[in-house]
């Protein structure tokens, strides 16, 4: 999959190829950082509540806690930027991520529905 530039922001992604670039530099993420990416990058899933994090990593295999998720999240901003991921009072979170680009990215969890 080529990388995908995320519009109005110097962040590259590249999730099968498991690259991220910021400003033209790599940026090294963890791979719970990145199953939260894949996680939130799904076109039927627009807004994720922190709890729906939560379950998304348990049902990766992934152990998590709503403290967890926080942090992933706070590392996540640190590294690609604060503007990256948004957060919606009292929805959840989205990342900054124009809807065509959304399209591109082919990995869905059954369970998961359109927010």
């Amino acid at each position: 999959m080529a990388a995908q530039r995320c519009a109005g922001h110097d962040v590259e992604l590249d999730v099968s190829g498991r690259r991220a670039c910021r400003g033209g530099r790599h940026v090294l993420l963890t791979p719970r950082e990145w199953m939260v990416i894949e996680a939130m990058l799904m076109p039927n899933c627009l807004i994720w509540a922190e709890s729906e994090l939560v379950a998304f990593l348990a049902h990766c295999g992934v152990g998590s806690t709503p403290n967890a998720v926080r942090i992933h999240l706070c590392n996540l901003r640190r590294k690609l930027g604060g503007e990256f991921i948004h957060t919606l009072p009292g929805r959840g979170y989205r990342i900054a991520v124009p809807l065509p680009a959304r399209a591109a990215w082919p990995r869905q969890p059954a369970s998961r529905r359109g927010s």
